[in-house]
């Protein structure tokens, strides 16, 4: 059986570099696996001339005697790497790269590569700055998304990728049809950015919206991202979306500092709810606040419980609504059902005029 070219020429520079001299044509076609295959001498030299000029391009240090005379070696000095050294802040960066995926898919491969560089460094300088930076410091890579490891595997083979997807968190999963790009860590959440098929378009998609199992299809190396694509640029740009609406909000005094972080002014109002005649609402803080994405806003303003009503606008007030529902549903011994229901005139805002 020939011998594949990779593993000739591999063989080949094993061969000279270990060699304490100069190898003859002939010996490297009797001693060498691979060129043993050439049927005749003619068709040997052509093989051997094709890798020589090979091996050179790649960069390969080929010599031979400086008389001219039939030989070739390699020199270990000029062709294997320095020693690797490291300082102690490099050591340190080592030994939490070491622990980065130890939780995630990529436990294996991370691990392995970091084995790697540790045995390729001298043996006394890495053991205790890197214990001793692990100790301090725990960094982890989350990848709890069932998705990651189907989607990761699809985008190192280059096949396209079957699954459900909910745009909308509360709405019917879709399918979709991508051919994916690559995966990309943003602000604590995990995207898949690739060419949905079916949209003729790039998408980009968050592994926690997608519903049931992904599916790799067709045969590999058909996915591929386009050179010299940002990935991380094109996942913050869709979803740190301009705002480009505003919400109005009373908030519980001392509560929601992110939310206040983010309004753009405060009304001197007073709320006024219906549901609420003893006027519990009463000394709240009123106010405007500019959003962009509807459904990781209401997330957002849910999160902070009975601390903080939406007045406007009703679609992000339905939301809120919905969310906070949903939750209350799935707490044991909660009824959904029994839970009272708001509309948007429920809250009622007596804000005093301002003189334009």
């Amino acid at each position: 059986m020939a011998t594949a070219k990779a593993e000739r020429l591999l063989n080949l520079v094993i061969a000279l570099v270990n060699s304490p001299r100069f190898r003859t044509a002939n010996w490297i076609r009797d001693k060498v696996a691979g060129y043993s295959d050439a049927p005749t001498e003619e068709a040997f030299f052509r093989t051997f001339e094709r890798d020589k000029t090979e091996l050179r391009d790649l960069g390969i240090p080929l010599q031979t005697p400086d008389d001219g005379s039939d030989g070739y070696r390699i020199l270990p000095g000029e062709f294997s790497l320095p020693q690797l050294s490291f300082t102690p802040a490099e050591t340190a960066a080592l030994g939490l790269a070491a622990r980065l995926w130890e939780t995630t898919a990529l436990a294996g491969p991370g691990s392995n590569a970091i084995r790697k560089i540790r045995d390729a460094a001298p043996g006394d300088q890495d053991d205790d700055h890197q214990s001793s930076a692990a100790g301090l410091l725990q960094p982890r890579v989350r990848t709890g998304d069932p998705s990651f490891a189907p989607l990761y595997a699809a985008v190192r083979a280059g096949r396209a990728v079957t699954f459900d997807y909910r745009k909308d968190p509360a709405g019917a999963p879709v399918g979709r049809n991508v051919q994916p790009w690559g995966l990309v860590s943003y602000k604590g959440r995990w995207y898949l950015v690739g060419f949905d098929t079916d949209r003729k378009a790039r998408r980009t998609f968050r592994l926690s919206r997608i519903a049931g199992s992904v599916k790799a299809v067709g045969r590999a190396g058909v996915a591929s991202a386009p050179a010299g694509l940002d990935l991380l640029s094109l996942v913050a740009g869709s979803v740190e979306l301009p705002a480009g609406r505003t919400t109005t909000l009373v908030i519980k005094p001392g509560s929601a500092a992110g939310l206040r972080r983010r309004a753009t002014t405060t009304a001197d109002a007073t709320p006024s709810i219906d549901l609420d005649p003893a006027g519990r609402h009463a000394g709240w803080d009123v106010v405007q606040m500019p959003f962009a994405h509807l459904w990781d806003t209401a997330r957002t303003i849910a999160g902070q419980g009975p601390d903080v009503l939406v007045v406007e606008p009703p679609d992000l007030r339905e939301a809120v609504i919905r969310l906070l529902v949903g939750a209350a549903g799935s707490a044991p011994g909660m009824d959904p059902e029994a839970m009272p229901r708001f509309e948007p005139e429920d809250v009622r805002l007596d804000v005093p005029e301002v003189a334009s």
